[in-house]
C-alpha cells in the first residue's frame, strides 16, 4: 500500500514537468529573469515520458521493463538539468554573467524520481547513482550555464575549504562520542537506576533545539575565553569550532547509546552463563562475547549519528564554526537560490553516501556472524 501511494505521488510530481515552469533565465545574478517551460526545451522527449507513465500504469512485472524504468529514472535528473541549462534565450545578454536556474517543476520532478526509486529494489544505491551522475556532470562542467555552476566557479576555493571543514566537524564529533556512548550503554545494563539518569541526560539534548543549545554553550565558553587569555589562544571561545563540536558530540550520544544498550540487553542470558561456566572473567566476556554480538546494532547507531551530525553541522555556520552552513546562510541573506543549493546538495550527498557505506558494513558484519545471508 505504501509503495502504491509513493508511486502515485512520484508520478504526479513528474507530471508537473508538463504544466509548471522548468527553468529561469537570468541576464545576471540580481535580476529576476524570465521563466520557461519544458515545451521550450523538449520535443520527442515528451513521447518517452508518455511511454514511461503508461508503463507505470500498466505495472506489469516484467524484468526487462523494470530495468528500463530504473535506468530511465536514474538518468532523468542529469538529462533534465542538462537540457534546462542548454536553453538558448533570444535577446541581448552577456554570456559570461548570464545564468539559468532550475524552477519549481524541475525540483518536483527530481523529488518524484527519488520517491519512485525508493519503491524499487536497492533504492539507496539507485538514488545514489542518480545523484552521483548529476555530481559527476557538474564536476566535469557539463552544466556551464547553470547558476549553480557559476556560483561554484566564483567560490571554488571557499567551497573546498568549507566542504572539508564540514566533513571534519561532523566526523570528529562522531568519533569523540563513540567511546562515551558505549560506556554509558554498558553501565546502563549493569545498573538500572543509573540507566534512568543516563538516558534522561542524553534525551535532554535531543529534546532541546540544536540552535538553542549552541547559544547556551556559547555563554560559558565566552566567559572562559575572556577571563583566561591562554584558553582563548587554544580556541576556547564563544564562537567558532568548539561550541559546534560540543553540541554535535552531545547530539551523537543518543543513537549510539540507545542502540548499544538494546543490543547488549538482547543477548541471551544462557550465553552469558555459558561464558562464566567456561571460566571467562567479566572483561573477557565483554570484549569477546558481548560487544562482538552487539556490533551490528552499534554500527547502525553510528550510521544514524553520522547522518544526523552531517545535517546538524549546517548550524555551525551561524556561530563561525564554518562548514557548508556558512554558504547556505550567505545564500539566504542574499536571496540567492543557487548559492543555497551549492551548500545544500553536498550535505545531502554526504549523508546519503555515509548511510550507504555504513549499511553495507553492517550487512557484511551480519553475514560474517551468520545473522543474514
Amino acid at each position: 500500500m505504501k509503495d502504491t501511494i509513493r508511486k502515485v505521488l512520484g508520478n504526479l510530481l513528474i507530471l508537473t514537468l508538463f504544466f509548471l515552469p522548468v527553468g529561469t533565465f537570468k541576464p545576471n545574478r540580481i535580476l529576476n529573469g524570465n521563466d520557461f517551460y519544458s515545451v521550450n526545451i523538449f520535443t520527442f522527449e515528451f513521447f518517452l515520458l508518455a511511454l514511461f507513465f503508461i508503463s507505470y500504469i500498466i505495472n506489469r512485472k516484467n524484468r526487462f521493463l523494470s530495468i528500463i524504468r530504473s535506468l530511465f529514472l536514474i538518468l532523468l535528473p542529469v538529462y533534465l538539468i542538462y537540457r534546462i541549462q542548454a536553453f538558448q534565450f533570444i535577446g541581448d545578454y552577456d554570456e559570461t554573467i548570464a545564468r539559468i536556474s532550475l524552477h519549481i517543476s524541475a525540483y518536483l520532478t527530481i523529488m518524484g524520481v527519488i520517491i519512485l526509486l525508493s519503491t524499487e529494489k536497492y533504492p539507496k544505491i539507485k538514488i545514489f547513482m542518480s545523484l552521483f551522475l548529476v555530481l559527476t556532470a557538474f564536476i566535469f562542467n557539463l552544466f556551464p550555464m547553470l547558476g549553480l555552476s557559476r556560483e561554484f566557479i566564483n567560490r571554488r576555493e571557499t567551497f573546498n575549504a568549507e566542504f572539508f571543514r564540514h566533513l571534519t566537524l561532523a566526523i570528529s564529533s562522531l568519533l569523540f562520542a563513540i567511546i562515551p556512548s558505549i560506556f554509558f550503554a554498558y553501565q546502563s545494563t549493569k545498573h538500572e537506576k543509573l540507566r534512568e539518569w543516563i538516558m534522561g541526560f542524553i534525551n535532554g539534548f535531543q529534546v532541546a533545539p540544536t540552535l538553542s543549545l549552541i547559544a547556551l554553550i556559547m555563554i560559558p565558553l565566552s566567559y572562559l575565553g575572556s577571563q583566561f587569555p591562554f584558553l582563548r589562544d587554544l580556541g576556547i571561545k564563544g564562537i567558532g569550532f568548539l561550541p559546534s563540536f560540543i553540541i554535535l558530540t552531545l547530539y551523537a550520544l543518543l543513537p549510539i547509546t540507545s542502540n548499544t544498550y538494546t543490543a547488549l540487553k538482547q543477548i541471551e542470558p544462557s550465553i552469558m552463563d555459558s561464558a562464566y561456566a567456561l571460566g571467562l572473567n567479566r572483561t573477557q566476556i565483554m570484549f569477546k562475547i558481548q560487544f562482538p554480538l552487539a556490533l551490528p546494532l552499534i554500527i547502525s547507531g553510528i550510521r544514524i549519528a553520522l547522518v544526523q551530525s552531517i545535517g546538524n553541522t549546517i548550524l555551525a555556520g551561524l556561530v563561525g564554526g564554518g562548514g557548508l552552513g556558512s554558504i547556505i546562510f550567505l545564500g539566504l541573506s542574499q536571496s540567492a537560490a543557487d548559492l543555497i543549493l551549492l551548500g545544500s546538495i553536498p550535505v545531502v550527498f554526504m549523508a546519503l553516501t555515509s548511510d550507504i557505506i555504513f549499511e553495507v558494513i553492517e550487512e557484511k558484519i551480519k553475514v560474517r556472524m551468520g545473522l543474514s545471508r
